[in-house]
Order: structure tokens, then sequence, then C-alpha cells
């Protein structure tokens, strides 16, 4: 599905309508130019648009302005919006997403070879990719990298999400994750060797479709280990960062703007049209008014939410600069933890993911489409034996027969959220009206979220907090790695036992290999026993060389996260920006980073 696609228009009753339009102009954009702030997966070429850039006597200023939420770091390493504009540009890895985000191109490996059996990739390194210092690229430098990587509780997590290392499990990479763990400490367990200087082998624990797609995460992206380990505290500040993509960071003003400039060491400058890329850093996201500065012609691209899109869908010029991305993310509802055991009751939980009308919550959000699954419809082979279909006659017998009919004594359901959000007052109204149950919305700054989401709740507090997700789109990812089998576990957890679970994560007297086994004995003893088959499917998936039996068992395992509705699914959405019709070149894919910046240019106004 290509980012180029308009928007589709939807026909609301005029009752439905009106409120939609009304929650809409409450709504506060939470998406920006780097996503949804809920978090949480173009071409080398430049796009279809690339052969139409104008003749360099009549080319304007190649000044690409954009806005961004702050970015405290761009460790790809660590969890931030950093990792994201590191991989926009900054940094490039071994491959590159092609224009839709459903395959890889050639990155820094111009060429790779795989197994006969599927379980080592050997990458070929280009000649001349070129760090901005002027040193080659070398297959030591992604090894080195990669160790950096797989060391617990290494690298800067300072603006991190909880210090989270970015690493995705599903990339399978042998021995990786006994590494990261700190099950093991010999770094030839791990199935990453630098062949030579432009060889880079890479073994993964079993045949992984999408593997090569994981490879274009943040995560994997290379950096120069020398500069790092020479400013271990600043190699990330504008006078010590060294890169390898496109770009390279020229100028760094601390939570107000950062500057691009083009890398002249980049192996492929042909396609780097850019000759600046201004970004403004605003404290506290691109939430607000996003598109003030878009339409006061001060940013050139701009993340569009709800109350926007609405907006300028009605407005005859703005229509024309909407661009689209489709099936990029997942809403969802996360359950929280509380001192009230009411959501510890599975048929509870399930009640409530079978009263959401999510035909109705998606006719009130221009961006979204009803989700049924955690699993996006855009995962190859996907089909509907994975879904939960809404069922409200259902839903009605199991609150009844846990001893609330029609809705009578059961406690209010709070859905805790980042921003004032259609979406939610659309759950929130679809429950009253399936359930008569009372809900409402809770919204909170995104730094008291943060915190409440994993908290425990007093007795009077039960619900779920809402949020959102971005990955690629394949199976691994999205059952393997996307609330992950680990993930279930730890939300299966009764709350007197997340609250010791949380003082063991906390514990800075263990050993990373005490702690892990410490937390891993919790879950053994006390997750629930369908989280626990949750792991050994997918395990066994995995493990499996048989590409059917392999997708067999993703989808078994899928269906089985669906019915522990621990975390349930509303919506699939798509990404919404507006463009300037000037920039010509970028390619909205379904992924978190959205487009790269190589390949973009600047056209004449006509």
């Amino acid at each position: 599905m290509h980012g180029n696609v308009r928007p589709r228009r939807r026909r609301l009753g005029t009752a439905r309508l009106l409120g939609a339009l009304f929650a809409a102009s409450l709504t506060v954009s939470a998406c920006g130019l780097f996503g949804d702030s809920n978090n949480s997966a173009s071409p080398a070429t430049g796009g279809d648009d690339a052969a139409d850039a104008p003749a360099d006597a009549d080319r304007p200023d190649q000044i690409l302005r954009l806005s961004s939420s702050n970015l405290p770091i761009i460790d790809p390493q660590v969890v931030t919006f950093g990792m994201w504009t590191a991989v926009r540009g900054i940094f490039e890895g071994l491959v590159l997403q092609n224009e839709d985000g459903t395959d890889v191109i050639p990155g820094v490996a111009e060429s790779w070879d795989v197994s006969d059996d599927g379980l080592v990739y050997t990458f070929h390194l280009r000649a001349d990719a070129g760090w901005s210092n002027g040193d080659p690229v070398t297959a030591e430098d992604f090894e080195r990298t990669y160790q950096r990587l797989f060391t617990p509780e290494t690298g800067d997590t300072g603006g991190g999400t909880a210090g989270a290392n970015s690493y995705q499990a599903a990339t399978n990479i042998k021995g990786a994750a006994d590494f990261l763990e700190g099950v093991t400490e010999d770094w030839s367990d791990v199935g990453v060797r630098a062949v030579d200087e432009r060889t880079l082998e890479i073994e993964v624990q079993s045949p992984t479709p999408g593997f090569l797609m994981s490879m274009t995460h943040p995560s994997m992206l290379p950096l120069h280990m020398d500069t790092v380990e020479e400013h271990p505290q600043d190699w990330q500040e504008a006078e010590h960062v060294v890169s390898n993509g496109p770009f390279m960071i020229d100028r760094w003003v601390t939570n107000s703007s950062m500057d691009l400039v083009p890398n002249p060491h980049y192996w492929d400058l042909d396609e780097v049209h850019l000759d600046r890329i201004e970004i403004a850093l605003l404290e506290g996201g691109t939430t607000g008014a996003a598109t003030v500065p878009y339409e006061n012609d001060e940013v050139d691209i701009v993340g569009l939410a709800n109350a926007d899109i609405i907006r300028m869908e009605s407005h005859p010029e703005l229509v024309d600069h909407i661009r689209i991305a489709e099936g990029a993310s997942y809403v969802y509802l996360a359950t929280l933890r509380s001192k009230n055991p009411l959501l510890e009751d599975r048929d509870i939980r399930r009640a409530l993911a079978l009263g959401i009308d999510r035909d109705y919550v998606a006719e009130v959000t221009p961006d979204g489409q009803p989700g049924r699954s955690l699993v996006l419809g855009t995962v190859p082979g996907f089909d509907d034996s994975i879904t939960i279909d809404d069922d409200v006659e259902e839903a009605q017998r199991l609150l009844a027969e846990a001893g609330y009919p029609d809705g009578e004594g059961f406690p209010e359901i709070n859905l805790l959220t980042g921003s004032a959000n259609v979406d939610v007052e659309a759950i929130v109204d679809s429950w009253q009206r399936n359930l008569g149950i009372s809900a409402k919305a809770d919204t909170v700054e995104s730094g008291v979220l943060v915190e409440r989401r994993w908290a425990v709740h007093d007795e009077n507090y039960v619900g779920f907090y809402y949020g959102s997700f971005a990955g690629t789109p394949n199976w691994p990812t999205m059952v393997g790695s996307l609330w992950s089998p680990q993930d279930i576990q730890e939300f299966s957890l009764p709350a007197e036992v997340w609250e010791e679970y949380q003082e063991v994560q906390a514990d800075g007297d263990l050993s990373a290999t005490e702690r892990n086994a410490r937390l891993a004995e919790l879950r053994e003893d006390h997750a629930s026993p369908e989280s626990l088959q949750l792991a050994e499917l997918v395990d066994q998936a995995m493990q499996a060389t048989d590409p059917a039996e392999q997708e067999a068992r993703f989808k078994e395992a899928a269906r089985l996260r669906e019915e522990e509705h621990l975390i349930i699914p509303v919506l699939w959405k798509d990404r919404y920006h507006a463009v300037r019709p000037t920039i010509q070149g970028l390619n909205l894919r379904p992924s978190t980073d959205a487009y790269y910046f190589k390949g973009i240019s600047i056209a004449a106004e006509e």
C-alpha cells in the first residue's frame, strides 16, 4: 500500500458526525513527526518524483524544515524518539526498506548470501561506504556495535524508556538473547562475526522469516565504536558524533534544534539532494496545534492527528497536501494492575473486549479501521482465524454470569491515556451503550502515564491504559516481539506478585544473571498457564524449519494471546502526514520512522 493513497471518506449519521467532530475538536495531537506519542517499525533511490527534480540553474534552496519531539539522545540502542531520527538518515544499516516497506534493498551491504539451511547470512559491505570523519565502514564496526548492543546495561540510557534496550528479539540472532540477559559472557557464543574487513557473517538461531526486514530496525545500525569508547559520556554531542548515513549532525542545541548536512563520505551522494535539514526540537513533543507551524510555512512535513485530518480533508487546498501510509500501527488497551482483582478474571476481560463497538470507534476516527487482532492485516499469511469479533450478546452473558446483569454493580472502568482522544471517548461510549457499565477517560501528562501504567493501583481504580504500537509486519515481530510471551506473562501476574517482580527488577545488588533468574522463576510460578503455553508455541515457531509449520505455530500463538484479553486490540491505524507540494522523492512507509531523508528534494514553487 503506497503512501500516496488519497484519504478515504466515510459516511456518518448526522448525530454521530456531530459527536465525532466535537470530540475531535478536543483532541490533542499525539502523532507529531515521529509517530504516535504512546509508543512505541523509502527507497534509496528517492521515489517516482526524483527524476523530475529541477535543474541546478532553477534549483531552490534544498533545505527541509521539520519539527520533532525533543531528542535527548540519538543512541539507536536505547528506546527513545532519537533512534527513529537516527535511522532516517544519520546512520545507515546493512539494508534499508524499499518504497512501501514490504522488503529490503541494499544499504551498507551491497549484497548478501544465505546458506542452504537458512541459518547463516553473509553480508558483503561496500568498499566506498564511509564514516563522516573519512574512516571506511567495516565489518568490525558492525560486530563491535552489536557486542555493545547485546551487553547488559551498556549504552547511554539518559532520556530512554526506563533504559530499555532497543534490540528486537524477533531478529533471532544466535546467542544474542542469552548474552543480553547475562546468561553467557562468551562473545564467541553469539552468531556475529567479522570474517574480514568487508564481510560480516550473522547466524540466526533457526530459519527466521523477516530476518532481513528486522535488520532495518534502528537497533541494528552501526556506531563508530572508537569514538563511542573514546567519549563514552559525550559521544552524542555534535562535535563528537561520527555517522555513516547520508547526513551528519552539523549543529545540535539541546532542547532547541538540530541541523543535518550531507555526509561527504557517504557512498551514494548522487541520491542526497538536500543541502540541509533543520529540525526544531519541541519540549513536550509536537502535541497541541500540530499544524500551525505547517500552515505558517515554517515546516514542510508534519504528522496529523484526528482533528487535523478532519479539518484538512474538508479544506479545498490542504486536502491535496495529505499523504497516507496505510496499516502503520494498531491501537490497544493494556490491563492495569490493581489491588481490586476484577480484571484478573479472564471472563471479565473477555466481556469488555467483546463489548467494544469497533466499527463505531473506527467511524469517529479518521485514521483508523476496526482492529480485531494484535497482528496487523498487512502481515503475509494473515487470516481471520486469529481475530476476535465483537459480540455484545456474549459480553452481556459473561457479565451477568459474573454477577453484573446489565452492568449493575460493575465498578467504573478507567482508560488511562496521555492525551484527550476521540478513540478513547468512543470506547467509553460503546461500553456504556452495549454493557451498561460506567467508564471514563483519565487523561494525564505523558510522564505521569509512563509511571502509572506500571503501578499497582488502589482498589477503587481498575481499567486499562491506551496505547499504540508499530512494528515490522511479519510473524516473529508481531507475535514474538510486540507483546511478546514474556510481556503477556508479566501482565498475567497477580498484583501482589507484580509488586515483588518490580522490586526484583530494581534491585541493584543483584547481578544481571541473578535478576533474570529470579524474574523467570516468578513468571514460571505465577503467570497464567496460557501465557506459559504461548511462550512454548513461539519457541516452537522460531525453531521450525518448515515455513508452513512456522506460520501455523505463530497463528496458534497469536490466537492464544488474543484469548487472554490482557492486551485488547481496538483499531488498526493509518499514518497521515501533511506534505508541502514542493517536497519530491518522499515515500511514506507503514513503519515508525515513516520515511528516509535520502532521495528527498525541494522543487520550485509553481
